[in-house]
């Protein structure tokens, strides 16, 4: 039988994985900005939109994400997000031209757009209130660990194998979230058959 922390453990570190592959795409262009230029003949302005749609939607998509978070549930939109993640990865990396490129981008950026908070959801309800500031600071974190690894050590892998190759791999990775998400992750612990970590208040322990 699966144990609280071991359920815990998995549920969070697969929520923190989409996270840290959210910052991993945000500043992913930077480092292969020349590669970029090169094969769709673009200028540093149109670079510049196609690596901005990213944001757009990103940013955008929070209020309603929260929202999604609340009622469908964190399992379910993490779920749907790496998978679009991943489409939008592949057609990122096999695209001819920069429009379409455009669109694995921004779908990019809608499918990475739930991890956030996505995590602090899970966070709040498989851990006691004292362990959320721990687990926002682990999160954010990990989060500028995959910024990290986007900056300088994804140039120097694209000197090994091409740009197309390495978003190729990343849409292979984002699918395989989105299955074990889907597989592993639960809304909360009850889902398991597990005690509540956070039960609400019995009904006299509210003030009239």
């Amino acid at each position: 039988m699966i144990s609280l922390a071991g359920a815990r453990r998995v549920v969070f570190g697969l929520a923190l994985a989409s996270f840290v592959l959210s910052f991993f795409h945000r500043t992913a262009p930077a480092a292969i900005a020349g590669e970029l230029t090169r094969a769709f003949s673009i200028s540093s302005t149109v670079l510049g939109t196609l690596a901005a749609t990213y944001f757009y939607v990103y940013t955008v998509l929070q209020i309603p994400v929260g929202v999604l978070a609340d009622t469908l549930g964190p399992r379910r939109i993490l779920a749907t997000g790496s998978a679009i993640a991943a489409v939008g990865s592949m057609l990122f990396a096999l695209a001819p031209v920069w429009e379409i490129a455009a669109v694995g981008r921004t779908l990019v950026g809608i499918g990475v757009s739930v991890a956030f908070i996505a995590v602090l959801k899970l966070s709040a309800v498989w851990f006691p209130p004292g362990k959320f500031a721990t687990l926002a600071g682990v999160t954010m974190f990990a989060g500028n660990l995959g910024a990290v690894i986007a900056g300088a050590p994804l140039a120097w892998v694209v000197t090994q194998a091409s740009w197309r190759t390495v978003f190729v791999a990343l849409a292979i990775l984002s699918g395989l979230l989105a299955l074990a998400t889907w597989l592993r992750v639960r809304d909360r612990p009850e889902e398991l058959g597990l005690p509540a970590v956070n039960p609400p208040l019995p009904a006299a322990a509210h003030v009239p």
